[in-house]
């Protein structure tokens, strides 16, 4: 196919009919130059012809970097008349910045989360936004109850990590049953109407106790809580077991839970741009204390950070509903990333009590493998 010049082009396009037979200049650089022009003079050439300009210059944006055939100047595609018509325009988002991802740099890579602009208000959304990892253990749908838990066998519930796995965890609000469901496993249902009591203690929890058996089968639960006024459990946190005498089967764990904060109530916090802090201890290893910050907004994020007397390491990732994801390349440098994750779910609702459970599997680079499970309550910042 034949390749244009620049004064070639221009000639060209001096005539209507002469522009549509010779077709779209084959050079970006060509393109990028007539559609310049064209921003001060649409005159200059047919519309069709800028259009497959356009579409031949968003081509070239979209190939990485060592593969496009030449490097010209950032050209605002929509700047000029008909903007509202063109491909790579957005109706009233006027600008992209960066503008088409373009580099003088060739050992620059594309920027990949652009932003797309409106003049009139200054005001900058995503272009691209960022598809958030699929959480390990699935989705908490926002206003449910939801939570996390370890698995093992026997009565423990703790053993080594790689004898460790993680499941879903489900309670009813009053205590009076359970239901854990692993990953790649049938569910431990708990013998259902256990008894519970509760009692008071000053860390801001109450201790609640439940059993239940039911023929071979025992059901029980160790745990801290938090209670309405109607005695219905908000969050709970700690230790669960199941067990069967007549298959000598009794697997055990430990787990955090509560109820999803409510579209309603994250749609609020993201148009406040809000920022919530929570700390608490870990479950498996209460020596272990976690710290995670939510920032919500347009696209919220969180970072966190967990401590312990052997060890330290931090995190951060992506929040998506009520959902919290890790991104490997936030993880500290003394985590193998690749080998990581972190899980958790926003729970409560404004005016009430709100936490979030969570679930690590870190593998660091000068420790043994960790997995553990934990409920942290909002810390309010003094003013």
């Amino acid at each position: 196919m034949k390749t244009f010049s620049l004064l070639t082009v221009l000639f060209l396009f001096a005539s209507p009919l002469a522009a549509t037979a010779a077709g779209t200049p084959q050079s970006d650089a060509d393109c990028a130059a007539l559609i310049e022009r064209w921003a001060t003079d649409p005159k200059v050439a047919p519309k069709q012809v800028i259009n497959d300009c356009k579409d031949q210059l968003a081509q070239a944006a979209a190939l990485p970097v060592a593969a496009a055939p030449a490097r010209i100047a950032a050209v605002d595609p929509c700047a000029g008349p008909g903007a509202a018509d063109s491909v790579l325009c957005w109706g009233p988002w006027a600008s992209v910045a960066p503008a088409a991802g373009f580099t003088e740099d060739p050992a620059q890579q594309p920027i990949p989360d652009r932003e797309i602009c409106d003049a009139r208000t200054e005001q900058c959304q995503p272009l691209l936004a960022a598809v958030p990892p699929e959480p390990p253990l699935g989705s908490c749908t926002p206003g449910t109850p939801c939570g996390f838990a370890t698995v093992v066998s026997g009565i423990s519930s703790s053993d080594d990590a790689e004898d460790t796995t993680f499941a879903r965890f489900d309670m009813a609000s009053d205590g009076s049953q359970f239901t854990v469901s692993p990953q790649d496993a049938a569910d431990i249902n708990s013998t259902p109407g256990m008894t519970t009591g509760v009692t008071p203690r000053d860390d801001g929890y109450e201790s609640m106790r439940a059993n239940g058996r039911v023929g071979d089968e025992q059901s029980r639960i160790v745990a801290r809580v938090v209670r309405d006024d109607e005695n219905q459990v908000l969050l709970a946190a700690d230790v669960w077991s199941h067990g069967n005498r007549g298959t000598q089967v009794t697997q055990s764990g430990y787990f955090a839970w509560g109820t999803a904060t409510s579209q309603a109530g994250l749609d609020t916090l993201n148009a406040g741009n809000v920022s919530l802090n929570f700390s608490g201890p870990m479950s498996v290893d209460n020596r272990t204390v976690g710290s995670m910050t939510i920032d919500f907004g347009t696209n919220p994020t969180w970072t966190g950070n967990w401590t312990n007397p052997g060890y330290s390491f931090g995190a951060g990732g992506t929040v998506s509903g009520a959902d919290l994801i890790s991104q490997p390349g936030q993880f500290t440098e003394n985590v193998i990333a690749d080998q990581s994750f972190v899980q958790g779910v926003l729970l409560g609702e404004a005016g009430g009590t709100r936490g979030i459970a969570h679930i690590i599997d870190v593998t660091l680079v000068d420790h043994d493998r960790i997995k553990d499970v934990g409920l942290l309550r909002e810390t309010v910042q003094p003013q």
